[in-house]
């Protein structure tokens, strides 16, 4: 009687473990706080259809971290296949780079090659000049990942000829930002350096503050991807200076609050509280009153949200 006993605890036991994924890699949570599963079938409950196809390459990257790649493969599935729905050329040709990096992470080269294609397929029918200038630098990001350094460096001479035919110079420094980015990737320093020194020169020459000030906050911002802090709090500091020359009270504080953002972003957490300070008094100078309130408001919503110095 009481061996029986003991094998009813025991089977109870085990079939406790079974029914909470004991084992199960694809239903692992690392601290997630839910499975890989169901992180999927919520992001496949996305609308839309870019931001699905992200939201996936994401959880299927995670999952090859820690090391469930069968789970990683099936989620990737599901990422190619909302990928294929885009229908928005620019968006569609971001994502189908985005998978093509995570195929070669999980070392799926084949499957890689053909997202890319599908990117450069996209590209050509992308009509507005700097969204298919930037797409070509994320093309040329995704070949470099894949290795294939020639292509890669020959998309981004394209790319960055692209650039500067445009007119906008925020799209400029866009464009060459991500061109930047791409040859960090490729472990191609001194080109980096070189894309964003020429980002940083053709935004210093722009005539209109805020202009100026959105151009070089990019810039920095793009240092702090590519662990360059000490370099993007210089180039902070030089957004800054052009936000505070801005005239109106109202385009200043908010030229202010997106330097912000982005200081917080890059980690420059003390920095950012006392930008918001300094935005939070020129907001209260603006006249009329409800943009003053506008302004105000987001001002401070971002004190409130951002993190503060630890």
């Amino acid at each position: 009687m009481r061996l029986r006993g003991v094998c009813l605890i025991l089977s109870i036991g085990v079939f406790s473990l079974l029914a909470s994924g004991c084992g199960d890699g694809s239903s692992s949570t690392s601290g997630s706080g839910a499975s890989y599963q169901q992180q999927a079938a919520k992001a496949r409950k996305e609308p839309l259809l870019d931001l699905r196809a992200k939201r996936l390459i994401k959880i299927a990257l995670r999952q090859a971290k820690h090391k469930d790649d069968f789970g990683a493969e099936k989620t990737l599935q599901l990422a190619a296949k909302a990928c294929a729905e885009v229908t928005v050329p620019d968006a569609r040709a971001d994502v189908f780079c985005r998978l093509a990096e995570a195929q070669v992470k999980l070392r799926n080269r084949s499957d890689a090659r053909k997202a890319l294609k599908s990117a450069r397929a996209t590209a050509e029918k992308i009509e507005d000049p700097e969204s298919k200038a930037r797409t070509l630098a994320k093309i040329g990001q995704a070949q470099g990942v894949m290795k294939d350094i020639e292509g890669a460096v020959e998309t981004l001479k394209v790319a960055e000829e692209m650039a500067g035919k445009l007119k906008d110079p925020l799209g400029q420094t866009v464009v060459l930002c991500t061109i930047a980015g791409a040859y960090h990737k490729m472990e191609d320093q001194p080109e980096s350096d070189r894309v964003i020194a020429a980002a940083l020169k053709l935004a210093e020459l722009i005539e209109n503050n805020r202009a100026r000030s959105n151009s070089i906050a990019e810039i920095a911002a793009k240092q702090a991807a590519m662990d360059q802090k000490e370099a993007a709090g210089k180039t902070f500091e030089l957004a800054l200076q052009a936000a505070r020359k801005i005239e109106k009270n109202y385009s200043k504080a908010h030229a202010m609050a997106d330097i912000a953002e982005k200081l917080s972003r890059a980690g420059f957490h003390a920095r950012t509280h006392k930008l918001l300070d300094e935005a939070d008094l020129v907001a209260d100078k603006i006249r009329e009153p409800d943009l003053q309130q506008q302004t105000i408001q987001k001002v401070r919503t971002l004190m409130g949200k951002l993190p503060k110095a630890e």
